[in-house]
């Protein structure tokens, strides 16, 4: 995937359907809950592993990765809560019961 970075201040503004940012915020919600999760550094070594195959320098790479998909989840979930929206729809058709 590759993309025109604008210059600051300059990003366009776009309409992105609810579904789609719905799916965004579960989806990395979780990824930041499996990377909490892993006590033993197995996923990070992962990530550092993905990114350092990709050209990047690994630490520090992982670190924005991580740090990232943590704030994308908590913007996300914050614009459809302003808007008084779920977005738990998605895993919620795998619940039992």
């Amino acid at each position: 995937m590759s993309f025109a970075i604008p210059a600051a201040g300059q990003e366009p503004e776009v309409s992105v359907p609810v579904s789609v940012i719905g799916d965004a915020a579960e989806l990395m919600a979780l990824v930041a809950e499996l990377i909490d999760s892993s006590r033993d550094g197995v996923i990070r070594a992962r990530i550092e592993a993905l990114l350092e195959a990709k050209g990047a320098e690994p630490r520090p790479a992982a670190d924005w990765m991580i740090t990232s998909v943590r704030r994308l989840a908590r913007e996300a979930g914050s614009i459809l809560a302003c808007e008084g929206i779920s977005c738990d729809r998605g895993l919620a058709r795998y619940w039992g019961g």
